[in-house]
């Protein structure tokens, strides 16, 4: 009975992926929100993020959201079990801004805020593998 598991999430990643194969057959990710807030709803110029287009692969893409962008940002993504979750944001003027990583919407993961007025903040953890 376990073989048959096994052999059909080996089956199953072949489909998924193609001929290219998997590196993470079981699809094992993370539910992670990225948010970040200021003290006083302005813009933000930038926004980076990391997410797992695909969960059968251990891979993260690099994702840019050009602004302005209304603050507070909130952007549910996936990301593969093993892989850093990340988010940088710049600020547009002298907003103070605050960024958390929230497994399920919920547990806080990781939480920074920005060393000044103005200034970029990034916030990144590993997710379990």
């Amino acid at each position: 009975m376990k073989i048959n598991a096994v052999l059909g999430t080996v089956v199953l990643c072949g489909a998924l992926a193609g001929v290219a194969g998997c590196s993470n057959p079981t699809g094992k990710s993370w539910a992670i929100t990225y948010e970040v807030t200021g003290q006083d709803n302005g813009t933000l110029a930038k926004v980076g993020y990391a997410n797992s287009p695909d969960r059968y692969q251990d891979e993260i893409k690099q994702q840019s959201v050009q602004g302005p962008v209304g603050v507070p940002w909130k952007q549910d993504v996936v990301v593969a079990a093993g892989q850093k979750a990340e988010v940088t944001a710049t600020p547009t003027g002298g907003l103070t801004l605050t960024c958390r990583i929230l497994l399920d919407a919920e547990k806080e993961l990781a939480r920074a805020t920005a060393p000044g007025p103005g200034q970029p903040v990034s916030c990144a953890k590993t997710t379990d593998s």
